[in-house]
């Protein structure tokens, strides 16, 4: 098996050097040639910093690793906290990662993970090729839980009542009098756009209203797919009195395309987005949403991993307790002609 030794007699370059660089300490001074000698030369030799022997003593190295497409984003922030509050509990430290950065590199990915650097693994999945290569690499190494994703099969998951808040959003709308409801649906993995777009047709078909796929327009998971969302949508020959966008992020593009176009929220058009976050409020106008309980998704999902780290089957749950709720802002209101 290599040692740092044996990559630095590779490269050409100090032990030190060596294990600064493979260790991601940033304050190291070298050229980028030298820098991609070192990295060559260790993947030449096949060397795996061992993490695992750091922590014999342990069996485990004590860190959960928490992988996420665009850590920025602010629908996260809830789930790493009950994330982070489970997995102190439990005497682990959590460590956050970019999905999409870990799958440009899949080889350095499989030695971080076959090398004991993590005991386990949280994904949040979007629907890309990053996302299949990811769980692919880290389910045949660590225990992996998916998180906010009703997939079964060998790798747990847990997910958050997509179908009732959808249905509640849209149900909200009814009742204050709205008939024709746009839909800005998310992409991502099959089984939550489905939920969200059912609780949307549910909701209708239960008030005697149609659910026309001509109201339904791709809002993706980012302000700027919300955005162009909602502009295709108001563009259309036969436009809804209000929408429910899927995604809070989508809702926050939507509310800025209505602006550019002239649309009035919620005078013109009412707006309901999916999941609350700090910034719904300081909108103009203010952002009605349903909340979920994120908190909650981000802790059962650490407990459902230390189960599978502890040789327990992986399980499937989703959480119903505290249910979806509405939070009533300004965004929506009973339509003109009412």
């Amino acid at each position: 098996m290599a040692t740092l030794a044996d990559v630095a007699k590779r490269a050409g370059v100090s032990v030190g050097v060596v294990s600064r660089l493979l260790n991601g300490d940033d304050t190291l001074r070298a050229r980028d040639e030298t820098k991609q000698r070192v990295r060559a030369a260790a993947a030449e030799l096949g060397y795996t910093p061992n993490y695992a022997a750091r922590a014999l003593r342990k069996s485990r190295v004590g860190v959960i690793g928490l992988a996420v497409h665009d850590a920025s984003n602010p629908v996260y922030s809830e789930i790493i906290a009950g994330a982070q509050a489970e997995a102190r509990n439990a005497g682990y430290a959590l460590m956050l990662s970019d999905v999409d950065a870990l799958a440009t590199d899949d080889e350095m990915f499989q030695r971080f993970v076959s090398g004991g650097a993590i005991d386990g693994l949280l994904l949040q999945r979007a629907g890309n090729a990053a996302d299949s290569l990811v769980s692919k690499i880290a389910s045949g190494e660590v225990p992996t839980v998916l998180l906010n994703d009703h997939t079964r099969g060998a790798i747990g998951s847990v997910a958050v009542d997509d179908y009732t808040a959808a249905h509640l959003a849209v149900s909200h709308l009814v009742g204050l009098g709205h008939e024709r409801i746009g839909l800005l649906h998310v992409d991502g993995p099959r089984s939550r756009a489905a939920r969200r777009r059912k609780g949307w047709a549910d909701a209708l078909t239960a008030a005697g209203l149609a659910a026309p796929a001509s109201l339904v327009f791709r809002g993706g998971h980012t302000a700027e797919e919300g955005y162009r969302g909602m502009s295709e949508l108001l563009s259309a020959p036969a436009l809804p009195t209000a929408v429910f966008a899927a995604n809070v992020l989508s809702a926050v593009g939507a509310l800025s395309a209505a602006h550019d176009m002239g649309v009035r929220v919620p005078d013109d058009v009412s707006l309901v987005g999916l999941h609350d976050v700090f910034v719904a409020d300081f909108l103009r106008p203010r952002l009605t949403v349903v909340k979920l309980p994120l908190f909650e998704l981000g802790a059962r999902a650490v407990t459902l991993l230390l189960s599978q780290m502890n040789n327990e089957q992986a399980r499937h749950e989703s959480i119903a307790t505290p249910a979806p709720v509405m939070v009533v802002r300004e965004s929506s209101a009973p339509p003109a002609s009412h």
